[in-house]
């Protein structure tokens, strides 16, 4: 219990982490299986080459960034209606990137949205 600056997952397997408060935020890196919850505020979460994340933010959270690259199998739970009920959402997996004539745009393709 407590605040604290970052929490770093490198390179975890089946592992679970419950945490209150973090200054920074949350770094998943190289994981398989992994849980995390935050029961206070997070700023950022940052889930880089993993498979398998299911991450629980509660509603002092519910603003943060969620940033991933080379991931799969992504799921974020946000509380929904009475104390311990969640509903789960999935992150986009595959994108469609479009050049509008300035840049790039781009969105979830239909079979990931």
């Amino acid at each position: 219990k407590g605040k604290v600056n970052n929490i770093t997952l490198d390179g975890c397997k089946k592992t679970a982490v419950v945490f209150t408060d973090t200054v920074a935020g949350l770094d998943i890196i190289n994981c398989q299986s992994v849980q995390a919850q935050s029961t206070g505020a997070i700023p950022m979460v940052n889930i880089d080459k993993t498979d398998g994340a299911h991450i629980y933010l509660s509603k002092d959270s519910i603003e943060a960034d969620i940033v991933t690259a080379k991931c799969s199998e992504i799921n974020i739970s946000v509380p929904a209606g009475e104390e311990g009920e969640y509903t789960e959402c999935a992150l986009p997996e595959q994108f469609k990137n479009k050049w509008n004539g300035k840049n790039f745009t781009t969105e979830p393709t239909e079979v990931a949205a």
